[in-house]
């Protein structure tokens, strides 16, 4: 398994797209083919599959982003600044590529 995404979730991030580091652009190698976009599904703890779409610049810095149905993920998660997401990418029998996401909810402690 591994770990393509591990952040801390941003106000841009829950209202716009989710930045994807470009260090795990290896995970996706249509996009170093020439493609600026790639549309992939991503399986959450509860079994239900999220279509996503990982896009680049076609010039300069990559600035890679998921959109799809992120916004839907993030309100049906109900997800909020200093959430956490982690998206991860496994390799099965006969080479077949799974994604799956998880969120973590940010639990903050009042100390009187």
């Amino acid at each position: 398994m591994g770990e393509l995404i591990n952040k801390i979730l941003t106000s841009t991030d829950l209202k716009n797209r989710l930045a994807y580091p470009t260090e795990s652009l290896w995970a996706f190698p249509i996009l170093s083919e020439g493609q600026t976009s790639v549309r992939f599904e991503a399986r959450d703890t509860a079994g239900n599959d999220w279509n996503l779409k990982l896009s680049t610049r076609s010039h300069g810095h990559p600035k890679p982003v998921i959109t799809g149905d992120w916004l839907t993920l993030v309100d049906e998660k109900g997800l909020a600044v200093g959430d956490r997401v982690i998206l991860t990418r496994e390799v099965g029998e006969g080479n077949e590529v799974s994604y799956n996401i998880r969120t973590e909810l940010c639990v903050s402690v009042t100390v009187f």
